[in-house]
């Protein structure tokens, strides 16, 4: 009976290797951080713009989408599908992320750089695509590029955070 269930693992494995996606595993990340109307018709424009742009891609096997509504980009907290994302790459299902901006994947230069080089760390490495800026991370001069390019976003978050403070102190 071993023998019998051993010859069924080794058909099964030899099937799922067939089976195994060709092309480069290609994920998108999008992310709103509000629950405005226009917000919203944004995500689902960046939701069906990335699946149909990795779906039509020669060459690209789509590994999903991953998507975060209503969520600030300045922490990883509370970022479900950002956090599945990682995860899912160090668990060698991801070769590229794709995504509208810098602003998009984080407004955070830390979590920006340190998501960056883990994931260029990998065996093999996996890339992130930042479509705004035309930065792939697995090129020689990214990092700078990226740096320059969050320090851009995370100013631009912590402007409009105090000036929704502002606001709210000279209404009261």
């Amino acid at each position: 009976m071993s023998e019998v269930l051993r010859l069924i693992k080794e058909a099964t494995a030899q099937k799922a290797a067939q089976e195994k996606p060709k092309g480069l595993r290609v994920a998108a990340y999008c992310r709103v951080s509000t629950d405005s109307d226009e917000q919203k018709t944004s995500y689902r424009t960046q939701k069906a713009f990335y699946t149909d742009m990795i779906q039509r891609h020669p060459g690209w096997t789509f590994a999903g989408i991953y998507a975060d509504e209503g969520i600030t980009g300045t922490s990883r907290l509370h970022r479900d599908e950002f956090n599945q994302m990682l995860e899912d790459a160090r668990n060698g299902k991801i070769d590229l992320i794709v995504t509208k901006s810098i602003s998009r994947f984080a407004r955070n230069t830390v979590d920006t750089l340190d998501c960056a080089r883990q994931l260029k760390q990998l065996t093999p490495p996996v890339g992130i695509f930042f479509e705004k800026e035309n930065i792939n991370t697995l090129t020689a001069n990214s990092e700078f590029l990226i740096t320059l390019f969050s320090c851009f976003a995370q100013a631009e978050s912590e402007s409009l955070s105090k000036n929704v403070a502002w606001g709210i102190r000279r209404r009261v």
